[in-house]
């Protein structure tokens, strides 16, 4: 199977976008820039620690801005797609630390902290200012 090297989201607001990840992951900014796109889209790029050769990149239309913005607030994120970045955990400690680093900067919980049922597996999954889900698990959590 292919190496997967990056996941791609649009966001309505870069800045805040990219602080939640910095801060959620936690995350290093790599670069930030202005394509020469039609849209004059501002893309920044971010590697999560303890992900060698794994980025994340933001892209924000700044031409279309608006319509992003009404989209994530008036369609329910199940309804645009149930995408997320999925993060395996080490320890349950490491797991209880992202679920306390989400809480300190307000991140919108989804799916609270829980041993999931008949399983030995642990969930934590918060929503990004965009909506987009990121989980984070330990233990059997997928068959």
């Amino acid at each position: 199977m292919p190496h997967c090297d990056h996941a791609v989201f649009r966001v309505a607001d870069l800045d805040r976008s990219v602080e939640f990840y910095m801060r959620v992951l936690p995350a290093q900014l790599v670069s930030r820039k202005q394509h020469e796109d039609c849209w004059r889209s501002e893309i920044a790029t971010l590697r999560p620690e303890g992900q060698p050769g794994f980025s994340i990149v933001l892209i924000m239309p700044r031409r279309v801005r608006w319509i992003l913005w009404l989209l994530h607030h008036f369609v329910p994120r199940q309804s645009r797609s149930h995408e997320h970045l999925g993060f395996v955990c080490g320890s349950r400690e490491e797991l209880e630390a992202r679920a306390r680093a989400a809480h300190e900067i307000g991140a919108r919980v989804e799916n609270a902290l829980a041993q999931l049922e008949g399983r030995e597996g642990w969930l934590f999954e918060v929503l990004d200012p965009d909506q987009n889900a990121i989980e984070w698990t330990f233990g059997v959590v997928h068959d």
